[in-house]
């Protein structure tokens, strides 16, 4: 049957670019703030009935945010640090909603959803291959921003993280933020005493990676592999 897009379907996936293009080239962290509630509501909508759009915007978004974190005085200033925090959180747990409905799709195949893909690749070893780029893309970004959220805290009085040695490196951030998110916690590097800013950001990535690492595969692994998970989601008419 051939799959025809309706107007809807099209003003969706526009708003949805332009938003995209809004968040990645406007300046003013303020204004990103404002587009990424918008651009999670749409990218929902999208991931519905179109499974590797979607996807690929979700990749691009996640890949992009730590390099949004290092661009000129994004990082200055200590007042815009709770709107990146702001900014991460929405981000990452749209991410997180996406990546159940991409996966719960997988094994439910419907007409309607695969529109703008061809048949080879709505293939489900495709799809699968598909979204373990976007947990990976989940994973990196989590990290590498938390990363250097906290390497640019270190430079604040009384904030960012401490270790052994007075002299601290993004790879010591980075080294912290990945203990913190799989929960190793070796101890070596932990936040300053009188910390506020970073400890409240040490327990949102706890929270996190704890969604993460916990619910999201596991429950992603049940909606690809499980048999028929419509039936979860569906009421039996039949007495």
């Amino acid at each position: 049957m051939e799959c025809k897009f309706k107007n809807s379907n099209i003003i969706v996936i526009a708003i949805t670019f332009i938003l995209l293009m809004g968040f990645i080239f406007f300046d003013n962290l303020n204004s990103k703030a404002v587009i990424i509630v918008f651009l999670s509501i749409f990218l929902l909508i999208v991931c519905t009935r179109f499974f590797y759009t979607g996807c690929m915007i979700n990749i691009l978004l996640l890949i992009y945010l730590p390099f949004m974190l290092i661009q000129d005085n994004m990082l200055i200033n200590k007042d815009q640090t709770f709107t990146l925090i702001f900014i991460l959180c929405t981000l990452f747990l749209a991410s997180i909603f996406d990546f159940l409905i991409l996966a719960y799709h997988i094994n439910n195949n419907d007409n309607k959803l695969n529109c703008d893909v061809t048949s080879i690749l709505n293939k489900p070893f495709f799809k699968i291959l598909c979204i373990f780029f976007l947990y990976l893309s989940i994973l990196f970004s989590v990290i590498d921003s938390f990363a250097l959220l906290y390497t640019h805290l270190s430079n604040i009085f009384n904030e960012g993280i401490i270790g052994k040695d007075e002299i601290f490196s993004h790879l010591d951030a980075l080294y912290f933020s990945t203990t913190t998110f799989f929960t190793i916690g070796f101890g070596d590097i932990c936040p300053s005493e009188y910390s506020e800013i970073t400890k409240r950001l040490v327990i949102i990535q706890a929270m996190i990676s704890h969604i993460i690492t916990t619910v999201l595969w596991p429950v992603a692994i049940i909606f690809v592999f499980g048999k028929s998970t419509k039936k979860i989601f569906t009421f039996n008419d039949k007495n």
